[in-house]
């Protein structure tokens, strides 16, 4: 991906995220507890979201494998989550209730019309079975969903989704965070 790519990314609806991680970062007051419990999420958040890439085939089919096959958005699902441990680390509750505010109320429900709108009309009748028997993003099936592709997890997968990018993205701002123990 260019520069021109990556700046063309930065737009009104990327600019808030970027300065709460910012804020996050200058007004993060971690503990040794708060670290402990927050790397324990990030971590979590971050192996989530490399599994769900690991089986993401954008536009080739309807992912339907891995986690895809017990919540609809594993990739929202895992940033969220990291999302909350970084705040946890950071010891930071007002920028966490920010960051839900806007990622439930702006971010997720304009990601869910545009892309239900894009995957109904890739798939059809497919996706439309698929999202009325797999949850969004909570509440995740327990048995997986049956009638999708089997495909294995892919290393190649997933860093050909570019996941590798978003966890040194992650492991920077939690070792921003950490470095404010010392």
């Amino acid at each position: 991906m260019s520069w021109e790519d990556k700046l063309e990314k930065i737009t009104s609806k990327t600019v808030p995220l970027y300065a709460m991680i910012i804020l996050l970062v200058i007004f993060a007051d971690p503990t040794w507890t708060s670290s402990f419990i927050g790397i324990i999420l990030v971590v979590a958040g971050e192996a989530l979201r490399f599994w769900a890439t690991g089986h993401l085939r954008k536009n080739e089919e309807l992912t339907t494998s891995g986690p895809y096959a017990h919540v609809q958005s594993p990739l929202y699902l895992g940033s969220f989550i990291i999302g909350t441990g970084l705040c946890i680390m950071a010891s930071n509750v007002v920028i966490w209730i920010l960051m839900t505010l806007i990622f439930f109320k702006s971010y997720i429900p304009r990601k869910k019309e545009t892309e239900w709108g894009r995957l109904e009309r890739m798939f059809g009748e497919e996706f439309l079975k698929y999202k009325s028997e797999v949850p969004y993003m909570f509440f995740p099936r327990i048995d997986p969903y049956p009638h999708g592709a089997k495909h294995l997890w892919s290393f190649a997968v997933s860093i050909e989704n570019t996941e590798h990018q978003t966890a040194i993205a992650v492991f920077l701002i939690t070792f921003f965070i950490l470095i404010r123990l010392i």
